[in-house]
């Protein structure tokens, strides 16, 4: 399946984009759930989940290797003050790329996915209309953008969570609306 068009989205959230799961035989593979601050790249077929809601999701896909790995962030960026962790977009894109580096992948050869940013809480939205999950998306694009990595599909903002999960030997990905 191409990985320029395999975003699969929940019956309430109709994209252009939108078309079937992946083949039953996929689901007999692994599963890895990451949690905010983790970060994962696989050369081994399995799938990477997460739940997001203002955090962003990353995914990068290398289609010559058949590799990929995901990214699980909920502050844009590092301020240098206390730990540096992957729980920063920053560090987290930084890392998940470098971890792909490690296995092979040229980041030339990058395809990216970006997943979450909602603003969950109207009561948490400053004047202007900025929020936190706004600020993830930026920062993620403007990384990628950095790494001339192309963002092939971008399901951010809204008011809504999502359950993104992704396919490391495809880079399929699919997205079901969570939340309210």
């Amino acid at each position: 399946m191409d990985w320029n068009a395999d975003m699969l989205l929940s019956q309430s959230h109709h994209r252009q984009d939108a078309i079937a799961p992946p083949s039953d035989h996929s689901l007999a593979l692994p599963e890895v759930y990451l949690h905010a601050g983790q970060t994962h790249a696989s050369p081994e077929p399995m799938i990477l989940s997460m739940i997001l809601g203002s955090c962003v999701g990353v995914c990068l896909f290398e289609q010559q290797m058949a590799i990929g790995g995901a990214t699980h962030f909920m502050l844009p960026l590092w301020s240098g003050d206390g730990q540096r962790t992957s729980r920063y977009g920053d560090i987290a894109i930084a890392a998940l790329i470098e971890q792909l580096n490690s296995l092979g992948c040229k980041t030339a050869n990058l395809k990216a996915k970006i997943f979450g940013g909602a603003c969950m809480f109207q009561s948490l939205r400053e004047k202007g209309g900025d929020h936190i999950g706004s600020r993830n998306a930026t920062i993620a694009l403007e990384i990628l953008s950095r790494h001339s990595i192309p963002v092939l599909a971008n399901d951010t903002g809204g008011e809504l969570g999502r359950k993104v999960r992704m396919w490391t030997n495809s880079g399929q990905t699919t997205v079901a609306v969570v939340g309210n």
